[in-house]
């Protein structure tokens, strides 16, 4: 039981901190240390590029999933250009 409320704190932290809105220049900041993943556009190949990120759960706004699997954890996002 107590296993439980520790990880059920842990993904209240983890919603709280990715619900956060930020601003501009705070984004750009961040898009530098997101987690790269491969975006369907990038190839069948395992050692093409990276063009996407990790995001838990959900892409943020101003992103688009790029991926065309489902994950319940995590989804591979691109940022939409325009």
């Amino acid at each position: 039981m107590a296993s439980l409320k520790i990880v059920l704190v842990a993904l209240m932290l983890l919603y709280t901190v990715s619900a956060r809105r930020l601003s501009a220049p705070e984004e750009e900041k961040v898009i530098e240390k997101r987690i790269p993943c491969r975006c369907d556009i990038d190839g069948p190949s395992v050692r093409g590029t990276l063009s996407g990120s990790v995001d838990p759960w959900n892409c943020n706004t101003g992103w688009k999933k790029c991926t065309s699997f489902y994950t319940a954890v995590a989804s591979c996002c691109l940022k939409v250009k325009g």
